[in-house]
């Protein structure tokens, strides 16, 4: 289908977000675009998306967004997006635009996302598409930091639909398959789960289960100082697999460790 782009503009506690965008195509080789693009702020409100012109860029223009240039309500859930239109939007959409914006693919359009305090920022390569509005999330967490850091679970959800559901994420034990704790996920939203009052061990690895929401978890490493900042996420098993049925291997290894968390 090719890509429809959303980049995610994310606020978290004690952090500002941010995105930066280059108005540059991924390679040289596919149609070169030169038009114009409108840049819009999407949000829900639980019933529909609202959107709000920001500007417009031109080939070779740069940009930064931040959740400080946006109006709180904008930032209710934590999350809005950045979506750049060839044409004009209405002010209020029953779903997510689906109509694509460029036709060369490869590599992925991307923007830089990510978090910064007065000291410091941390980014990663940033695109969404809308996720199914019933899907599971299975994550392994191999991200937590000792010492003076504070750890959270970050879980980034976007459907096309703009309500907004809450859901349960449960924390298990890899090890002993035991269960810790449940959390609420959000769809359309950025979710925030602190996680040392689990007092995690160097030992333990998390596992965290959603059986109706899926997500894009990341782990967010904050120095109490504030000085060190660190986003982390694990790629799914498909992209550890060169040749074959990748999303079906990626199925299998999934619906076994399920099955396993169940039965414990």
């Amino acid at each position: 289908m090719g890509p429809i782009m959303f980049f995610p503009l994310m606020k978290t506690p004690n952090l500002e977000g941010f995105c930066d965008l280059i108005y540059e195509g991924p390679n040289n080789w596919e149609n070169r675009i030169h038009k114009p693009v409108q840049i819009y702020l999407l949000w829900s409100n639980g019933k529909t998306w609202n959107s709000k012109k920001l500007m417009e860029m031109r080939v070779g223009d740069e940009a930064r967004i931040t959740t400080a240039d946006v109006d709180k309500e904008c930032l209710a859930t934590g999350l809005a997006l950045i979506y750049p239109s060839l044409k004009p939007l209405d002010s209020q959409l029953n779903s997510l635009p689906s109509k694509k914006v460029w036709y060369s693919e490869i590599p992925a359009w991307r923007n830089t996302a990510g978090f910064y305090n007065q000291f410091t920022q941390v980014s990663y390569q940033a695109d969404i598409e809308p996720l199914p509005p019933k899907a599971s999330l299975l994550t392994f967490h191999p991200f937590i930091q000792f010492g003076e850091v504070i750890n959270n679970l970050l879980v980034l959800n976007v459907t096309s639909d703009a309500k907004i559901e809450s859901g349960k994420i449960s924390m298990f034990n890899s090890y002993d398959k035991s269960f810790i704790a449940d959390s609420l996920i959000s769809t359309n939203s950025l979710t925030t789960i602190p996680l040392d009052v689990y007092s995690f061990k160097p030992t333990d690895l998390p596992i965290f289960y959603s059986s109706n929401i899926a997500g894009i978890p990341f782990g967010l490493g904050i120095a109490k100082s504030g000085k060190m900042l660190s986003l982390e996420h694990t790629h799914p098993p498909a992209s550890l697999v060169l040749h074959g049925d990748r999303r079906g291997i990626q199925g299998k290894i999934k619906t076994s460790w399920i099955e396993k968390l169940v039965k414990a």
